[in-house]
């Protein structure tokens, strides 16, 4: 019996620890390893040389958003105090008319804010015609879109960062 034992008892390597690593750079590249920590140490060192050596993704990124801004001045213009669309687009709704008004009036007036009244003539003046302009908005104020202040005829409207963004985007759609 004992002949038995001692072969079936082979002796047993020590296990090797197991490491995982996943990193997430700002440029949106992805890296994950799992292995003995000297492998994912040499993959790492070759994953973050390779982003290095390419062109910042951010700095391009930005340039190519540059280029891909709308006109606002080929959009809007300024007439009797009010920042008007040139023309009015068949698949353009109040709500987005008035929210690309007001990033327009920010860019091109550089005002932060509108007044309701000044902003419900410039709508109209646009060729919509909205029957209340704070029903028509309320969607986008609670999107957080745009932030009001005031109340009935002393009210202000500011578009938020993320408003500029919505505007952005259907503005590009209509160039």
């Amino acid at each position: 019996m004992k002949n038995q034992e001692e072969t079936s008892q082979e002796p047993q390597k020590p296990a090797q620890q197991s490491y995982k690593l996943r990193i997430r750079h700002p440029s949106g590249a992805e890296f994950e390893a799992e292995g003995p920590a000297e492998f994912i140490l040499k993959e790492k060192e070759g994953f973050l040389s390779a982003l290095n050596s390419q062109p910042a993704p951010a700095q391009a990124k930005m340039a190519e958003n540059q280029a891909e801004k709308p006109d606002w001045s080929a959009l809007a213009e300024m007439r009797n105090g009010l920042t008007i669309l040139k023309n009015k687009h068949p698949q353009l709704k109040c709500p987005e008319a008035a929210l690309i008004i007001m990033a327009a009036e920010r860019q091109l007036a550089g005002t932060q804010e509108v007044s309701a009244i000044s902003l419900s003539k410039a709508v109209k003046a646009s060729g919509y015609a909205p029957e209340r302009l704070d029903r028509v908005l309320t969607k986008a104020m609670r999107e957080g879109l745009i932030k009001a202040s005031g109340a009935k005829r002393n009210r202000y409207y500011y578009i938020t960062d993320r408003g500029l963004e919505r505007a952005w985007l259907d503005a590009r759609k209509l160039q």
